[in-house]
């Protein structure tokens, strides 16, 4: 897959809600975990952790649990910047978006 097809999988540079959720999802489902698997996991309550991810709009601590437990950078999930996600969590994660 080349760089075009990934920004443009990714919603590279779209900060909106509807591209945030768009990505949350496809690293919950990356992580193959349920949401209340990862809402539990992440410390957060389940209600919490699903509001969060249908209005676009993760908590630090959602973002910072998807970076210390999954290596999923900030700048992937506010703005789908993938050149700092491990290549193997990119490709994962770009096969949910594909």
């Amino acid at each position: 897959m080349d760089y075009i097809e990934q920004e443009r999988l990714s919603k590279a540079g779209d900060v909106t809600p509807e591209a945030i959720h768009h990505r949350l999802v496809a690293v919950r489902k990356m992580t193959r975990m349920t949401s209340k698997e990862l809402a539990a996991s992440s410390g957060i309550k389940y209600t919490t952790y699903i509001s969060q991810e249908r209005a676009g709009a993760p908590s630090v601590k959602l973002m910072t649990y998807y970076l210390k437990a999954f290596h999923v950078d900030y700048n992937f999930i506010l703005g789908g910047d993938t050149s700092r996600l491990p290549a193997d969590v990119r490709a994962e994660i770009l096969a949910q978006l594909g």
